[in-house]
């Protein structure tokens, strides 16, 4: 079994750069200017936000297209055996993520054993890092809640902020609506950018899709990543139902999907 998705878990493993991006947003020093302190307030009232809505937690299960992820290489057998795996996940009041397993098949040795535990932390991964992307866009902010310690720069068509931590420098580019364009990490050694779709809608940005960008300096590790997710309408709630992910790994191009179903949601 290992033999035929092996290839095609590197869609997991290069999502990590969308994670890069979101801890550098994540991480800052609270202590900006008053009028730097008003523009994020504005850039963050620009965006569609599942809290502002009224969600408090919500609960769902993870249907994986096995079929896309193998390609050429899927069997029925394979196929059976994937398939017996049930994935679920969680998101709590704190927006903090928890993807749970379970199979109807019970591993008939060590190599079976170990060969189903990499599919459970792949997944994982790859959920994981697909839900640190979408949060900040749905569920929290790009923008830091009190500002922090950046340099803006305001062009007739556009807004350039900088943020400088520890180790990595942040640039988001915005037009003169907030609508973000591109959001480039520069690292000791790498580059990463994250460019998002998002659509507008009458209550703020909603997050359709992105591209991303991994490099080193030497180039052995560039990624190319692009993922499209489209929507389901829960009540009030605009939540994901299928995500697509497309990679380009070291040359090698795998794609990934899944569909978040059977929702169960808390709200105020």
């Amino acid at each position: 079994m290992t033999s035929g998705i092996r290839r095609a878990w590197c869609c997991c493993v290069t999502a990590f750069l969308a994670g890069i991006v979101c801890t550098a947003v994540r991480a800052c020093p609270q202590d900006a200017g008053g009028e730097t302190a008003q523009l994020m307030a504005q850039a963050r009232q620009k965006y569609y936000n599942l809290r502002r809505e009224g969600l408090v937690r919500f609960d769902s299960n993870i249907e994986p297209n096995w079929k896309v992820l193998l390609g050429d290489d899927q069997t029925p057998e394979t196929l059976k055996l994937l398939e017996a795996i049930h994935f679920a996940l969680s998101v709590d009041s704190d927006s903090v993520l928890r993807v749970t397993h379970r199979t109807d098949v019970i591993p008939v040795n060590d190599k079976s054993v170990a060969a189903f535990d990499q599919i459970y932390r792949q997944m994982n991964q790859a959920v994981s890092r697909f839900f640190a992307t979408w949060s900040i866009f749905m569920l929290t902010s790009p923008f830091p809640e009190k500002g922090g310690q950046f340099e803006v720069e305001q062009k007739p068509d556009q807004f350039s902020f900088l943020q400088t931590q520890t180790g990595s420098r942040t640039l988001t580019i915005t037009d003169r609506n907030f609508k973000i364009t591109e959001m480039i990490v520069r690292g000791e050694n790498f580059t990463a950018s994250l460019k998002p779709e998002l659509e507008s809608t009458s209550n703020g940005y909603v997050l359709k899709a992105y591209t991303g960008t991994y490099e080193t300096p030497s180039g052995a590790r560039q990624t190319l990543l692009k993922v499209s997710v489209d929507y389901e309408q829960i009540g009030r709630l605009r939540l994901p139902h299928k995500v697509n992910l497309e990679t380009v790994y070291e040359g090698k191009p795998a794609q990934m999907e899944w569909l978040f179903t059977d929702y169960k949601v808390k709200t105020q």
